[in-house]
């Protein structure tokens, strides 16, 4: 059963989320019939999802075949031991995390100055540093490699997120699991900290 209390109810979260990270699972059916995952980099530009990639192959053939996909981003921010608030029962172990699942249609880019704009939006979040000639459909340095690349554009067609951060915890539990994050103090605890407060601030407020 999916969490209601776990559902992002703002688009602009999941977007957000989708600007932040760089890799996802892309799922599709393959040319034998079988449901394929690949794991791919990927950037959000221009309200669809972008990868890139060779002209042949399995993803090639598949979504060519058929074109529906399901790609999803996922990332687990802390794992919650069972006695940080049971001493003796296993089952309140758990994972907080974020994941945003997108359902579209995906289409092979074959404009160049699209490839180009979606290219050049994968490298400034992977290499933001710069140290590259900008892509640009005019140049003919990357003339070759924008018609030799492939790019695909996924259109969503439904976005949704799920973001575990103990909202179904009561207070006591919640800040059980608070105590022990603070506690423990590995890394990435104090931003999961921070989330489950933020989490339980806003439910707060949504039910007022």
């Amino acid at each position: 059963m999916r969490r209601k209390e776990f559902q992002v109810a703002e688009p602009e979260q999941c977007i957000a989320f989708l600007e932040e990270k760089n890799d996802g699972v892309l799922t599709f059916i393959g040319p034998d019939g079988w449901p394929k995952c690949v794991p791919l980099n990927y950037v959000y530009h221009g309200e669809a999802v972008y990868f890139h990639g060779s002209k042949q192959g399995e993803k090639m053939a598949g979504l060519a075949a058929d074109p529906r996909a399901e790609f999803v981003v996922y990332q687990a921010h802390a794992f919650i031991p069972s006695h940080f608030t049971d001493p003796y029962m296993a089952c309140p172990a758990t994972v907080f995390f974020r994941s945003v699942r997108i359902r579209g249609i995906v289409a092979q880019v074959e404009d160049p100055e699209e490839k180009a704009s979606a290219l050049g939006a994968l490298m400034n979040r992977m290499q933001p540093e710069g140290g590259h000639a900008p892509i640009d459909a005019a140049d003919e340095r990357y003339v070759a490699s924008l018609r030799g690349v492939s790019v695909l554009r996924l259109d969503p067609e439904e976005m949704s997120g799920k973001f575990k951060f103990g909202q179904n915890l009561a207070e006591k539990r919640r800040e059980q699991v608070v105590k022990g994050l603070s506690e423990r103090n590995l890394p990435g605890d104090p931003d999961t900290i921070s989330r489950i407060r933020d989490s339980a601030l806003k439910r707060q407020i949504s039910e007022t």
